[in-house]
């Protein structure tokens, strides 16, 4: 949860850790675009489910040191774990899982790592200046600006806030501006964090599956609404460019001029393949992950021709003291302060097991499911 963004998703604490290895996954290659229109389509459709179903927003669920969790900020945290790809995939992949019980308990442990924050924010002497304050403020004006008219009708005040959260203006405004505070304190942790070889060494063996590929080189040419003919064409594009790399041509070059991916284009076509974009791309990465460096290759798939030039191994060593591997190592040094935080006893927790036991989540987790199986199909036919 440590690196929750606004619009950008949280991991709520579903494996206990992790809480923010997604955020740096596009800068180690993987595609990942949470998209704000997913979560906003997403959160209207729970918001409008729950008024209908009679939902009484006044029962305390918990209460973390003092602070009372009612059962609409319960829901809403859980609009933000279910935003959450980490907790998902796990919904998504895991057999015989009681998808029901898994988001409460995240939402749970979302609960006591926001509050017991909180708490060390004001045991720091943390304040947000009232720049810090405008720019929040100003960010959900804009949000409600932008929102505010729904199929002709217009939802003025708590009934906006409402209709889209499931909260009172109060509360929505008071949430994110706790968590400005808490992503100022994240910063400064962040910045005092132990980077030391035996903290990378620890982040790395932690993260290898998100850490651990085969940095290459890639032209993208696209097949989508191409005829028949019109592949062939494209193929043998790719072959003579395969031919000039082997000759020795720049690649850098060929990049900017015939790549159809302008996401490439901004990266001069290198990528790092970790086993996460196995999902995604299966041909590139089946055939990255036994490349010899310096191999040069045309791969097809059903919607795009690759023209690959396999680089180096993207391992610890090749890594270590980078700024990217210190990254995550500041990021996994947080989070174990943070575990230990939560488990150390030093705040205050309490669940009212009557109120939290009847809590069905069941409705809000399959409207997830349904956007996310949409997203990954669009990822999928490489349309996003």
């Amino acid at each position: 949860m440590s690196g929750y963004r606004k619009n950008n998703g949280s991991d709520s604490g579903n494996t206990g850790n992790n809480k923010r290895k997604l955020i740096f996954i596009a800068a180690c290659g993987a595609v990942l675009v949470v998209l704000i229109a997913l979560i906003s389509v997403f959160i209207i459709g729970c918001s409008a489910k729950n008024k209908k179903s009679g939902v009484d927003k006044g029962k305390a669920v918990m209460t973390v040191d003092g602070t009372v969790i009612y059962e609409n900020q319960f829901r809403f945290f859980a609009s933000l774990v279910l935003n959450q790809e980490n907790t998902v995939y796990t919904l998504l992949t895991e057999d015989n899982i009681d998808a029901n019980a898994t988001v409460k308990n995240s939402v749970v442990n979302f609960a006591k790592e926001y509050i017991f924050r909180l708490r060390e924010c004001g045991s720091a002497g943390l304040s947000l200046t009232e720049e810090e304050k405008n720019q929040v403020l100003d960010s959900i004006k804009n949000e409600y600006e932008q929102f505010k008219t729904v199929d002709g009708k217009t939802y003025e005040g708590d009934s906006f806030y409402e209709y889209y959260y499931g909260l009172t203006e109060d509360q929505y405004t008071g949430f994110w501006l706790d968590w400005a505070l808490i992503e100022k304190y994240n910063t400064l942790a962040e910045d005092q964090a132990d980077v030391s070889e035996e903290n990378q060494r620890a982040a790395y063996d932690f993260f290898e599956t998100y850490l651990y590929g085969r940095e290459i080189t890639v032209i993208s040419l696209s097949l989508k609404g191409k005829s028949e003919d019109g592949k062939t064409i494209v193929l043998t594009l790719a072959r003579e460019l395969k031919e000039q790399i082997e000759n020795g041509a720049d690649m850098t070059g060929l990049v900017r001029k015939h790549c159809d991916d302008e996401a490439l284009k901004e990266t001069e076509g290198k990528v790092t393949v970790t086993s996460i974009m196995n999902e995604y791309f299966p041909e590139l990465y089946d055939w990255s992950i036994n490349a010899p460096e310096g191999t040069v290759e045309v791969i097809v798939s059903d919607e795009a021709v690759y023209v690959a030039k396999a680089g180096p191994e993207q391992n610890y060593e090749s890594m270590k003291n980078s700024e990217l591997m210190l990254e995550w190592t500041r990021m996994y040094v947080v989070d174990r302060q943070i575990d230990e935080l939560v488990n150390s006893g030093k705040y205050s927790f309490s669940i009212n097991d009557g109120v939290y036991n009847t809590i069905d989540l069941s409705e809000m987790i399959e409207n997830s499911l349904k956007s996310w199986r949409s997203y990954y199909a669009q990822l999928e036919a490489g349309d996003l």
